[in-house]
């Protein structure tokens, strides 16, 4: 959220009714009852209180609340209502929440709880008494409650962690159906923990995805979109709407980073953003300062072995990508789910990035470590007969082909031999 929810103070008076900011509850004055507020909600009625009894607009409570997403007005309306409900209002009904046709909404006759005066003085002399008791008793059954609380936020942990791993497993399959659904439950987990940096990272990556890879309405089926490079060429990066989603992007990521400067999700995300932005020195340093971080951080070097390439820096990303590589290896028990599929394919960029420099022998090399991760993978495969004929190993060549005919069909530089 931006600053215009910060306040001076953590409770209001408003009407017959306190909203307290620190646990985003509202208080009957008159019957007592307190209720939370739903996380949007209680948004939703700080932007109207710090308003100041202004008419605050759609657009700008709809960028408040949502800075990540494009909602309609709809949205903002279910928000409005669930407010009203949570306060006891029709919504035809004016007492507190104004409609402006045409304009916005305005938060009526609103003051911080600070100026009660007497009676405040009072309840909290009542709030000490209370609090005495409340220690007494909290003294013979602090242990059991101590335990229970503990157990209860492992447990809430524990949940966060897998939806957390769940969303990550659907992003990496890049696909845009499966990208959306990363995006949904990411800003569900920053619903209820706004400064959750892995959560935060995650929905920078998938806004950045989406308007990379699939910047139409009806993207070809199975068609997994372009690439950087590719994206960057087209232009589609600087239509209106992309730049509104790379702006929200960007501004979710340097916070992300300004909160967690040592996290590498937040820095590889802001070094995404600024990729797409075409900001390609500071993708690099984003990515670069990621690894200093962890010199483990594969995704960050395969990022920024793909700017390396499109930098026309090709020895840069061939030291980068080999590193990429041994450091999947490294970490390939951990995560496992999320290097399996990516290493082979690595690998073989490796080894045609080898054949491209005329080095048929680190090429003959790196195909067969991806052969000994993924046997008969097609482009390895060729890479590795057409590197081992230049280098006029027949008898390899021979022996591989026997194999793979046991197998599927020949290659094409086996058929050619074997004519």
């Amino acid at each position: 959220m931006t600053n215009n929810l910060e306040t001076d103070s953590n409770e209001f008076q408003f009407g017959d009714w306190e909203f307290n900011v620190d646990d985003n509850s509202i208080k009957n004055l008159q019957s007592h009852h307190v209720e939370r507020l739903e996380p949007k909600v209680g948004d939703l009625l700080r932007v109207l209180l710090n308003a100041n009894h202004e008419v605050v607009s759609k657009k700008t409570l709809m960028a408040e609340l949502w800075p990540t997403v494009v909602v309609g007005d709809d949205t903002l309306a279910k928000t409005v209502s669930r407010l009203r409900s949570a306060l006891g209002e029709k919504a035809s009904c004016a007492d507190l929440i104004e409609t402006i046709p045409k304009r916005g909404y305005r938060l009526k006759k609103s003051r911080p709880a600070s100026t009660k005066g007497r009676d405040t003085f009072v309840e909290n002399q009542q709030r000490v008494v209370n609090i005495r008791w409340a220690l007494t008793f909290i003294g013979v059954v602090g242990s059991t409650f101590a335990l229970w609380f503990w157990g209860l936020a492992v447990h809430n942990s524990d949940q966060l962690e897998e939806k957390l791993n769940r969303a990550d497993s659907l992003y990496m399959k890049f696909d845009e159906q499966s990208n959306e659904a990363a995006l949904a439950l990411y800003e569900d987990i920053l619903e209820t923990e706004q400064a959750n940096t892995h959560a935060q990272a995650g929905v920078v990556n998938a806004m950045v995805q989406r308007v990379v890879r699939w910047p139409e309405s009806e993207p070809e089926q199975g068609s997994n979109g372009p690439s950087i490079r590719s994206a960057l060429a087209s232009g589609q990066l600087s239509t209106p709407e992309a730049k509104l989603m790379l702006e929200r992007a960007r501004l979710m990521a340097e916070r992300a980073v300004r909160e967690s400067p040592k996290s590498t999700q937040a820095l590889k995300a802001l070094g995404f953003v600024y990729s797409a932005e075409g900001k390609l020195d500071r993708a690099i340093e984003q990515y670069q300062r990621a690894i200093s971080v962890d010199g483990g951080e594969w995704r960050s070097m395969i990022n920024l072995g793909e700017l390396f390439n499109l930098t026309k820096q090709p020895e840069a990303a061939l030291k980068m990508f080999t590193r990429a590589y041994f450091a999947m290896q490294s970490n390939y028990a951990k995560e496992a789910q999320y290097i399996g599929p990516w290493q082979p394919s690595l690998g073989v960029v490796i080894a045609q990035m080898h054949q491209q420099l005329g080095d048929q022998e680190n090429a003959l090399s790196w195909a067969e470590k991806v052969l000994e991760l993924e046997p008969f993978e097609r482009n390895a495969s060729s890479i590795y007969l057409n590197a081992a004929v230049a280098m006029g190993k027949v008898e390899r060549v021979t022996l591989f082909c026997e194999s793979y005919a046991t197998k599927l069909d020949l290659p094409r530089v086996c058929k050619e031999l074997l004519q």
